[in-house]
């Protein structure tokens, strides 16, 4: 059973606060320095860590130091540095890179400007970049497959930025938690960054009364303020371990529409998922007075429901959506680079709860495969089974997980 991250912000959470608890949970610092380091852009950074105190709490805060740089990175710059990363795995650029797209989306929000006019300044660095990358790669390295968390607490006030002054929380921050249940703290400070709200996005969610998590690892990560015995210690807490989930609900966003251009339906789907859908598709249905239409449905994360409705609403010519739950029983799964004899190949293994796995080869890293050898991708994905068969010494079960 692939391990579970649960993190308990109840002071903030920036990244690398984030980083320093995992490698306080026991990831080797030296292992993020080699996965990093090798990125050329980041050829000039030094990573360190310290032993600190804040309050009652024995914590590691990352030293993180940068070479000066004037540079302004969009996102297909911040998306050029780590797809050329060597040192890192396919699953970690890919993870990495939607972390950096649903930031991009939310700043073009905020500015009511488009993704590729986005130029990242506080959150573009290459702090940044270190934050999102390293936390992608630790958790890789470390086996996590589940992210939750136990509650996001979110200062308030003002803080200055390139934009001149902005109010608590940021905008960009509150933009990419749209969904998630916010706690709104009476502390005048920024407890919650955009980089770190990128990475909650990407793929944590609440803590649910009837999951059952039990820890194996702690870790303590110290932020850079240091308030003394009169505030609350300023770390984000950790801890490592195995979730259980008996069954597990999920949103299903639904509505009909008879009145819409079908160029549409394809460029809505992409955006969707882009905006966190778990599943999209669509039925033809007869609607009233005999036209033809079409039922969408959405298959989201609960505390996505809510933005989804709103964007189909936005974006579709629809005048309402329903919603509805249910419960999904999914088998606990990961992603893995295996090597095959035409390269390297992505898939998804899916584990049993008495053991056992069964693989299915991911599309997107099939069809590069087929595109560079100019093998059909149905060979591809044969080879890529095989390859797995070999590797692991078992029989696929087939199918999708």
């Amino acid at each position: 059973m692939k391990k579970a991250l649960l993190i308990d912000p109840f002071s903030g959470v920036s990244g690398d606060m984030l980083l320093a608890a995992l490698v306080d949970a026991g990831y080797e610092l030296e292992l993020l320095r080699d996965k990093l380091r090798a990125i050329p852009a980041l050829a000039g950074v030094t990573i360190d860590c310290e032993k600190v105190e804040r309050g009652m709490f024995a914590a590691r805060r990352l030293l993180i130091r940068l070479p000066e740089e004037l540079t302004h990175r969009g996102l297909g710059d911040v998306r050029e540095v780590i797809e050329t990363a060597p040192s890192l795995d396919e699953a970690v650029k890919l993870r990495a890179i939607a972390t950096f797209s649903r930031l991009a989306e939310a700043e073009a929000r905020v500015h009511g400007v488009t993704v590729d006019e986005v130029h990242f300044h506080e959150v573009g660095a290459l702090d940044a970049i270190v934050d999102v990358v390293g936390f992608h790669a630790a958790v890789e390295e470390m086996g996590i497959a589940s992210f939750r968390y136990t509650n996001l607490v979110v200062g308030s006030g003002k803080t200055d930025s390139q934009h001149g002054e902005i109010p608590l929380p940021a905008p960009a921050t509150l933009e990419l938690l749209q969904g998630h249940p916010l706690e709104f703290s009476g502390r005048k400070e920024e407890l919650i960054t955009p980089t770190a709200a990128a990475i909650v996005a990407s793929g944590f969610e609440p803590l649910s009364s009837d999951t059952s998590f039990t820890p194996e690892a702690f870790g303590y990560g110290a932020g850079t303020r240091d308030g003394g015995k009169d505030q609350l210690p300023n770390i984000l807490r950790i801890a490592v371990g195995r979730l259980e989930d008996a069954a597990r609900s999920i949103s299903i966003v639904r509505t009909t529409i008879d009145d819409m251009n079908p160029e549409v339906y394809g460029y809505l789907m992409e955006r969707l998922f882009r905006e966190g859908a778990l599943e999209v598709y669509y039925h033809p249905v007869t609607m009233k007075k005999n036209r033809p239409g079409v039922e969408l449905t959405v298959i989201a994360q609960v505390a996505d429901e809510r933005r989804l409705a709103g964007f189909l609403m936005e974006h579709t010519t629809t005048l309402g959506v329903r919603i509805c739950r249910e419960d999904r029983v999914e088998l606990e799964r990961h992603q893995q680079t295996i090597q095959t004899e035409i390269g390297e190949a992505l898939v998804k293994i899916g584990t049993f709860p008495g053991g056992g796995e069964k693989m299915s080869p991911e599309f997107e890293s099939c069809k590069a495969l087929a595109e560079a050898t100019g093998l059909p991708i149905v060979e591809v994905f044969d080879i890529v089974r095989d390859t797995w068969r070999r590797t692991r010494g078992k029989d696929d079960r087939g199918g999708k997980s």
